[in-house]
């Protein structure tokens, strides 16, 4: 059964115009259908080995991307940012976490609302207002007021989630949230 139909249409591979009897037909000849599905199969095997150049060049990748729960390291590989960030971000209590002794595991779930909730203003404001330097202690204040290491000092503090302001060459502390760690009488007053 032919039909007598004549469709002007364009080659898919040469791009030359030609007339048609189907309006299916995609190719002018037998050989730029051949040449087109060759170059269709070429690109597929292309884009096959890419794929496979990409998974053996980051092989960890792949096994994190199925993973319900992942370690720090795995969260930074997977989302592309730096371990001492995601860090940041547990200590400001935005992300929950489960310690298995001294093992950090993140939910992939809790990582993806995370990262999937746009950022408003209320999370760039800082959370609380600067005291005044009349209300504030200089970390080496305290280190020397209350007889304590840098390295112990610098725990207490993102342990307790205390804000640090920086002013100048100077980091600050309010005079409140310190005393309040080392249960001073009056907190504040001196």
């Amino acid at each position: 059964m032919s039909t007598n139909i004549k469709i002007t249409r364009i080659c898919e591979f040469c791009k030359n115009e030609f007339t048609a009897r189907t309006t299916k037909t995609r190719y002018c000849s037998l050989s730029c259908n051949s040449k087109g599905y060759k170059s269709l199969v070429r690109q597929s095997k292309i884009s096959q080995s890419n794929k496979q150049t990409e998974t053996t060049k980051n092989p960890a990748l792949e096994v994190v991307k199925v993973k319900d729960f992942l370690s720090i390291s795995q969260a930074s590989l997977l989302f592309g940012i730096s371990r001492r960030t995601i860090y940041r971000i547990i200590s400001r209590g935005e992300l929950d976490v489960a310690k298995f002794g001294t093992r950090t595991v993140i939910r992939r779930c809790d990582m993806d609302t995370f990262f999937s909730l746009p950022m408003d203003q209320s999370m760039l404001r800082p959370t609380q207002e600067f005291p005044g330097l009349e209300n504030c202690y200089t970390i080496t204040q305290i280190q020397q007021k209350f007889g304590i290491s840098p390295g112990a000092l610098y725990m207490l503090i993102q342990r307790h989630g205390i804000s640090k302001y920086a002013v100048g060459k100077f980091n600050y502390v309010a005079k409140n949230d310190i005393d309040i760690i080392f249960n001073v009488k009056g907190h504040g007053k001196e």
